[in-house]
């Protein structure tokens, strides 16, 4: 019995003896496979390894792997990011994905050359790729389709050529595709879009008609392509030519068809004439013909249309010259009759109303905001202008004068030529520059007005309610000014959390968006920019939800990565989802305030 016993313990053993030895090899087999790796990468620089600690004789899970990080309590290789190192080789994808269990690789920003080899799906628990700023060439390998983990592919700035395989939209998990600036050719219209949150295939060669849902993203993610056309692009796509039919029409038939036809104009001509009729007898109360997008921005310019705001407005006859000047243009007598006959330019139109530029004969430039569907009592209206004439403060754009009659009412502002904070971010194309210091600069000024606001000297507090980068505008010196301040239907108490769309917290929201605008570069309008940070941060991958140009920006030290974080952090207590557990705009202000003067003195200590 002793002697089987024995037998027994001696065969468990061996077994794990044997076990152990084989997981030494299939480490031994994988460091060995990595260092491979990273030599393919740098073949002109083979001190690289030792430089960042990839030896044999190491292990990639003790830290000791520069760019190397595991899974947790195991000793299974999880990511390789080794950005920015100068690297000039190729990719062995086979010696890439020896470890079973790599999710996150990341090459950018180096001078990689040759394709993306189809070995990439033997990373089969791949979710996240980058590989934008190289030199990479040749076609998308179609074995992508088969990394059915992927999230997030990068691989803007690039070389890439042929046609984007649509088979990619198919991964059930993909939810950023970044291609822009290749060499890609060919249509997209079979991409699905539907999962996809973030898109930009702008720059390249492709032609044909955008895909379907393509109208959920900016137009600027598609520029830079000029055989594309349909949703959002301003280029309508045509149908294509109907064939022509070989048949050829008797004598009879071609008599009898051109009949119809003219009775048929004869009839069409006859409905116009009494449509135009009708138009001429209404025009003196409809708005100006020309269409205006729903969806569109005010303070984007738009081309000088030959109307004023009468035109827009009820007939001037009936409202009295009673235009309530709060703040005086100087050398300028505003009189409402001169205000609405002065040739305007319908700039937008909105949720509360149309906005017009103005200019008088005196040469000043105003903006006129026309309010509509305000069910509000004249006497509160003017109590209301009266109250935000009061409330000085210098981030808040302060109304110049106000109209109000029972037919109109009409808010005035002063031009502001620098635009708004939406045009600088997202349609900047004379390439402006805008420092980390500037968006910090933004933020704390942005924030302190929303914070005045709550906490109104003039009495009650002041609720914006639609607080958005559009409605940021910069002044001559770049300063920022929160406009249409007191332009919604109520004031509410800070008491009451989330009440609507009119409270503090919905406010303070708004200004969370604003912040993660500032922090991205992204827009969010037709994408959900919180669901995407949130996404990005779950995954740990914190650093990929910067703007690459504050990453970039060569006046930000050590120190204001670490500020960016911070303030991403604010960012996210402000959209969190419950109301109460939102910071006011008080706490907000009094955070982004310090981070500012960290930085301050950052760049004066650097500077000493």
């Amino acid at each position: 019995m002793a002697k089987a016993t024995s037998h027994l313990l001696s065969l468990h053993l061996v077994f794990l003896l044997l076990f152990f030895s084989a997981k030494s090899e299939e480490e031994e087999v994988i460091r060995l496979s990595l260092i491979s790796f990273l030599q393919k990468l740098s073949p002109g620089d083979p001190k690289l390894a030792g430089e960042l600690g990839w030896t044999a004789a190491s292990d990639p899970c003790l830290g000791s792997w520069r760019g190397v990080s595991c899974v947790k309590g195991t000793q299974s290789v999880r990511s390789i990011v080794l950005d920015s190192l100068r690297l000039n080789g190729s990719i062995d994808a086979e010696l890439l994905c020896r470890p079973s269990l790599l999710a996150v690789v990341s090459l950018r920003d180096n001078f990689l050359a040759g394709n993306l080899p189809p070995a990439i799906a033997q990373c089969s628990r791949l979710t996240q790729l980058y590989l934008s700023n190289n030199h990479l060439s040749g076609s998308l390998p179609s074995s992508l389709s088969q990394l059915h983990s992927l999230k997030r592919l990068v691989i803007s700035g690039n070389s890439f050529s042929g046609e984007l395989p649509p088979e990619l939209s198919t991964i059930p998990g993909l939810v950023t595709f970044l291609a822009d600036r290749n060499n890609f050719t060919g249509p997209i219209s079979d991409f699905d879009l539907a999962n996809l949150q973030q898109l930009n295939v702008s720059f390249n060669q492709l032609a044909g008609p955008l895909p379907e849902n393509s109208g959920k993203f900016d137009q600027s993610n598609f520029a830079g392509n000029p055989g594309l056309c349909g949703d959002p692009l301003p280029e309508k796509c045509t149908p294509p030519p109907a064939k022509p039919k070989p048949k050829k029409l008797s004598l009879r038939k071609a008599i009898m068809v051109s009949a119809y036809v003219l009775l048929g104009l004869t009839f069409v001509l006859f409905l116009l004439c009494k449509v135009v009729r009708k138009q001429k007898k209404n025009s003196t109360d409809s708005l100006p013909s020309h269409k205006i997008d729903d969806k569109m921005q005010f303070w984007i310019p738009r081309p000088t249309k030959d109307f004023s705001i009468s035109s827009a407005t009820k007939s001037a006859s009936v409202m009295s010259n009673s235009l309530v000047v709060l703040n005086p243009v100087r050398g300028e007598d505003l009189r409402l009759e001169e205000l609405l006959r002065a040739p305007a330019q319908q700039l937008g139109r909105g949720r509360f109303g149309s906005l017009y530029k103005v200019e008088t004969s005196g040469g000043a430039e105003l903006v006129v905001k026309r309010i509509k569907d305000w069910s509000v009592t004249k006497e509160d209206f003017e109590r209301k202008m009266e109250k935000m004439s009061r409330e000085r403060h210098p981030n808040i754009l302060p109304v110049t004068a106000f109209y109000c009659s029972n037919q109109e009412k009409l808010v005035v502002y002063q031009y502001q030529k620098n635009g708004s904070l939406f045009t600088l971010l997202h349609e900047n194309r004379d390439g402006q520059s805008f420092t980390w210091a500037s968006r910090l600069n933004v933020m704390a000024g942005v924030s302190s007005g929303v914070a005045f606001l709550h906490q109104s000297p003039a009495g009650g507090a002041v609720t914006h309610g639609n607080l958005k980068s559009s409605n940021i505008l910069l002044s001559d010196s770049m300063t920022p000014l929160i406009s249409e301040c007191g332009l919604t239907s109520h004031n509410s108490s800070p008491s009451v959390a989330g009440a609507g769309d009119q409270s503090p917290p919905t406010d303070v929201r708004a200004l969370g968006i604003i912040f993660l605008e500032l922090l991205t570069g992204k827009s969010s309008r037709g994408f959900d920019l919180v669901q995407w940070v949130n996404s990005v941060v779950r995954e740990e991958w914190t650093v990929e939800v910067f703007d690459r140009a504050l990453l970039a920006d060569s006046e930000a030290d050590d120190g204001s990565e670490g500020r960016m974080v911070r303030l991403l952090k604010v960012a996210l207590r402000c959209i969190d989802l419950s109301p109460a557990a939102r910071p006011t705009a008080a706490q907000v202000a009094a955070m982004v305030e310090e981070l500012r003067e960290e930085e301050e003195r950052s760049v004066a200590f650097a500077g000493a």
